[in-house]
């Protein structure tokens, strides 16, 4: 799949194999390779490597990098917004309301149900998912003065607002499944 990857945004054989050799080429044909280039390397963030590290690797510097993954995420938005407005796309829409989704959490994944918490930040998150509460369910099924006592610096009123939010995410995305399985049944019939 990569060799169709690459041929798909233009690059040939003879190009990489020249600039592996150490051969330059006149600007406008670089603008494949840099293209290729940088979608491997939002490639490796979408995957879960942190932009820290794909910095590094790629010897790209981070804000670089955060630009192009905020302009992807922005366009990959705008896509997902045109494509849930005509319904013979719902298919597209699907795929890139995920991708938005894996845009959004970029380098952290593991974190993005917890994320969805208003107020959750990266750290907070990842406190939660050390003492176990992995998944909006966990945190929605417990006990404040519990999760108060896991989480360090979390007040008891703090801990009854997560659990309090968690649950009414939680009770937001059954009602859009709801709906969106009454919608399916309705459109069978």
């Amino acid at each position: 799949t990569l060799s169709l990857t690459i041929n798909a945004i233009g690059l040939t054989e003879a190009f990489l194999a020249g600039r592996a050799c150490g051969k330059r080429s006149n600007p406008s044909s670089e603008d494949p390779y840099k293209r290729f280039f940088l979608a491997d390397a939002l490639h490796a963030i979408i995957s879960g490597c942190p932009v820290w590290r794909v910095s590094q690797i790629y010897n790209i510097p981070r804000g670089t990098l955060q630009s192009a993954l905020n302009t992807t995420l922005s366009h990959a938005s705008k896509m997902s917004q045109f494509t849930r407005a005509l319904p013979e796309y719902w298919a597209l829409s699907a795929v890139f309301d995920s991708l938005v989704q894996r845009l959004f959490f970029a380098g952290a994944p593991d974190l993005a149900h917890l994320l969805e918490i208003p107020g959750i930040k990266h750290a907070r998150a990842r406190q939660l998912q050390k003492a176990g509460y992995h998944s909006l369910q966990k945190l929605a099924g417990a006990e404040p003065r519990l999760l108060s006592a896991d989480i360090e610096h979390l007040s008891e009123s703090q801990a009854q607002k997560l659990v309090s939010s968690a649950k009414i995410l939680l009770r937001e995305q059954a009602d859009a499944l709801t709906d969106a399985a009454a919608l399916l049944i309705e459109d069978a019939m």
